[in-house]
């Protein structure tokens, strides 16, 4: 005998089929949720106009590092220099992807995204909304300048800086590699583009090359707090 669905008896089935889908897409593998990134934002997305290039006075044409570098300069962190990464930064974020890239990673608890530019911000705020899930659920994004941002309320005990520099003077530079050695943890591991010129206080570990979006083997700079 075929019993008729009520009205009452569909919405409490849409509901369940809606909480079953929610809970899957939660709790969705590392390698799918990865996949789903790379399906999302495939490639390195340039800002429309030149508007961009020059922000609040600073030139900051965009750039990214690709998944597989940022895949290759966490696995030499943690197989030589830090096993317990349990924070990742990007100081410079642009549009999220390494943020929601490392937020894959098991021994991450805790992912931030500082961007100064509100469009870019936007987008990353876009492309974590798209990838509802536990591990994008680690991912803080702050639309703000870097000396806003108090490190410290943001910082696991051990932390792996990316810090996107190319494009900074050098003056700020200086500054922002003062900022770490204050507000990050000993033993945090800080990676840059671009050197500082002074004595920041902190360990010099390696040069090492890393394929970015301008090219395919850049020079990254390697340091321990």
């Amino acid at each position: 005998m075929k019993i008729k669905m009520t009205t009452k008896m569909k919405m409490k089935t849409k509901r369940r089929k809606t909480r079953q889908y929610n809970h899957r897409k939660n709790n969705m593998t590392k390698k799918n949720y990865i996949q789903t990134l790379q399906t999302l934002y495939p490639k390195c997305k340039h800002d429309d106009t030149s508007e961009h290039c020059n922000y609040d006075g600073h030139k900051i044409t965009y750039g990214e590092m690709e998944y597989d570098g940022i895949q290759q300069l966490y696995s030499i962190i943690t197989d030589k220099y830090n096993t317990n990464i349990d924070c990742f930064m990007d100081i410079g974020s642009g549009r999220g992807k390494l943020c929601m890239f490392m937020a894959a990673q098991p021994k991450i608890k805790h992912v931030l995204g500082v961007e100064l530019v509100e469009k870019r911000h936007q987008d990353a705020e876009n492309l974590k909304s798209k990838l509802t899930s536990s591990y994008a659920n680690k991912v803080e994004l702050l639309n703000e300048n870097i000396f806003n941002v108090n490190l410290r309320e943001h910082s696991g005990e051990n932390v792996f800086v990316w810090f996107s520099n190319l494009c900074f003077d050098q003056a700020n530079i200086e500054l922002i590699f003062k900022k770490f050695t204050e507000e990050l943890p000993s033993g945090s591991i800080i990676c840059c583009s671009k050197k500082p010129d002074s004595n920041t206080g902190l360990n010099f570990l390696e040069t090492i090359k890393i394929p970015m979006s301008w090219s395919k083997e850049s020079n990254v700079y390697m340091y321990k707090t």
